[in-house]
Formats: structure tokens, sequence, C-alpha cells
């Protein structure tokens, strides 16, 4: 099931507060991963607990590693999130992936 980027955005504003949105970079994994693949979020790895996409949310954009930062799990079938707490960005694999959603609350402006 595809989900859009409206549809993420909206996750995104249902799952954080305002704070955290216009204090972060927060990017969109448009790869989905299976239930049960294991997700690296820099050192951590988890089995994902169902078919879904990654939300980054980077709490301190400028900042060097390791420092609070957040992963969301959107589930693909049915919207639920879970949030999970990490202290460093995805692993180099997924770094192509991912693109920005929104700077400090703002959607980037593409060139």
């Amino acid at each position: 099931m595809d989900i859009s980027k409206e549809k993420i955005l909206e996750l995104v504003h249902n799952n954080l507060s305002q704070e955290q949105i216009e204090g972060s970079f927060i990017y969109w994994n448009e790869r989905p991963f299976t239930k049960d693949q294991e997700i690296r979020m820099g050192p951590q790895r988890i089995g994902a607990p169902f078919d879904g996409l990654i939300v980054f949310v980077d709490l301190s954009p400028g900042f060097n590693w390791a420092h609070p930062c957040l992963y969301l799990l959107v589930n693909i079938n049915d919207f639920s999130v879970e949030t999970r707490q990490a202290s460093f960005p995805p692993s180099r694999q997924y770094s192509e992936t991912f693109s920005l959603l929104l700077k400090c609350g703002k959607k980037p402006v593409n060139k």
C-alpha cells in the first residue's frame, strides 16, 4: 500500500508536538520495510513490528551525534505509529532513500 507524502505529514503532526516539529529536521524513508526485518538506527537494531515506513526526526539538527532523535515507525496497513527514541541517525545503508519532509516546521524549497 502506498502512503502519500500528505498522509505522512498528517501522521507527523499527530504524533509530535509543535515544539518538536519546529525545532527539528524530519526525514521520510519512502522505501518500506517488512515485518521482522532488521532496522538499524545507528548502532541500535530492532526487528520491525509490522510492514511500514520510517520517519526520522533529528531533534537537534546541526549538533554532532550522539543526541536525542526519534524514529516514527508507520504501519502501512492501519497508519498506526510507534515512536522509538534513539541517539544516532539512520545507518548509511538508508541514507540515499530518505528525503527531507520538514525543516524546522517548514516544507523545504525544491531547487
